[in-house]
């Protein structure tokens, strides 16, 4: 068997293609917290920031979900990836708090479009072909692929911070966004769009989000998986890029380098989700194999307390971010192998509007205890929060 498998690049290379544009040029990632520290913002209002982000994905998350159900999965998908580049691109222009928190919420907004969409497309495209084979695949190899994408990005990203600046960030990640909605035009759609009239429409899309609701919350398991999501976003607020950033820079590390060291995180990024399979079913299946990388977090969030200099400090942020290629794509196939066809984007979009309400919550509340307390003891308490994560994969396991 070679690396794909087979119809697989047929189906799949716009999304993978995509994938791969989207993170090159991303760059954002590496930088935004400097920048925003550079333009005298405090972690607190960079926590507010994030904050108003998600609040616009709590409020158009399930409408944005409904609307792919409804009108085509495809159109959602590729309005949300450009409209959110022309938004990133217009953070260049402005460098007040006021005007960047109204353009991340705009930007928070039309991404909804984005989550719930994207996944239900895929999946939904691979079970009409009868090819639901792929579908985990699909998740190891986007995430190889994110992986590969940001390793050349933080090298770019390092090579134009030093050459142009911090602020070249902005419309360069609104590149890579237009350019991904621009791959996708070239996907495969398994949509039956319905003839309806505009108020049938505005009806079925209130029966629809309906009818999600109750299927999510009545299902034991896609709800305890719901309450993961929100604790493991809540989570992220504590040990992000808003605390593990400022750490190095603590430490001495210089603005332009974070590009280098966001290459170095993707390194192993690249191999570690082939090598997942194999450790999963050592580890007794799906939900052994979670807590298992649940429980490596917390160690290293714990041994984060002892940080004393630059190097240890690197050491410990690569092994973290590293943990997430162990987690990212198991937990994703878990929560789809739950959801039925005709609510998934729906039910997708549930998932992201309660992660969005995890780190609205959570961002000023970390960055208000990383002004206070400093973001080494920011990050330590952050990992008090996997502790339930663990119960709650205990009780799914013992539900399925």
């Amino acid at each position: 068997m070679g690396f794909f498998e087979k119809d697989e690049l047929k189906l799949l290379w716009p999304f993978y293609l995509r994938q791969v544009f989207f993170t090159i040029f991303f760059i954002y990632s590496a930088f935004y917290i400097i920048y925003l520290r550079n333009i005298e913002i405090s972690l607190f209002q960079i926590g507010l920031i994030t904050s108003i982000s998600a609040l616009a994905g709590v409020l158009f998350e399930v409408p944005t979900g409904a609307i792919a159900d409804v009108f085509g999965r495809k159109f959602s998908t590729i309005s949300g990836y450009f409209l959110s580049g022309i938004c990133v691109t217009l953070i260049y222009f402005f460098n007040d708090f006021y005007s960047i928190i109204l353009i991340m919420f705009c930007w928070g907004a039309v991404s909804t479009l984005i989550s719930g969409a994207n996944d239900a497309w895929v999946i939904d495209l691979l079970k009409s072909k009868n090819k639901k084979n792929l579908i985990s695949s699909y998740y190891i190899k986007m995430n190889s692929f994110y992986a590969f994408g940001f390793l050349l990005s933080g090298i770019l990203g390092s090579f134009l911070v030093k050459k142009f600046g911090l602020p070249i960030i902005w419309p360069i990640t609104g590149l890579s966004l237009i350019l991904g909605s621009l791959t996708l035009l070239f996907g495969q759609e398994h949509f039956i769009k319905k003839r309806l009239r505009i108020k049938e429409h505005f009806f079925n899309l209130i029966d629809h989000i309906k009818n999600s609701l109750n299927y999510s919350f009545k299902n034991k398991v896609i709800l305890r998986l719901l309450l993961i999501e929100f604790i493991i976003c809540f989570f992220i607020g504590f040990v992000g890029d808003m605390t593990w950033y400022p750490l190095l820079q603590k430490f001495g590390l210089k603005e332009h380098l974070f590009g280098y060291f966001l290459s170095g995180t993707f390194v192993l990024s690249i191999f570690i989700p082939y090598s997942i399979k194999f450790l999963s079913k050592k580890a007794g299946g799906h939900l052994n194999y979670l807590i298992a990388v649940v429980l490596s977090m917390l160690l290293l969030l714990i041994i984060t307390f002892f940080i004393n200099n630059l190097i240890f400090a690197l050491i410990i942020c690569l092994l973290f971010f590293t943990m997430w290629d162990f987690y990212n794509p198991i937990i994703k196939v878990v929560f789809q192998k739950f959801l039925p066809s005709k609510t998934r984007a729906t039910i997708t979009s549930l998932q992201a509007m309660i992660s969005s309400m995890g780190i609205m919550i959570s961002f000023p509340i970390a960055g208000f205890l990383a002004d206070k307390i400093g973001v080494q003891n920011t990050l330590t308490i952050g990992g008090i929060l996997l502790i339930p994560i663990i119960f709650l994969f205990l009780n799914i396991k013992n539900k399925t």
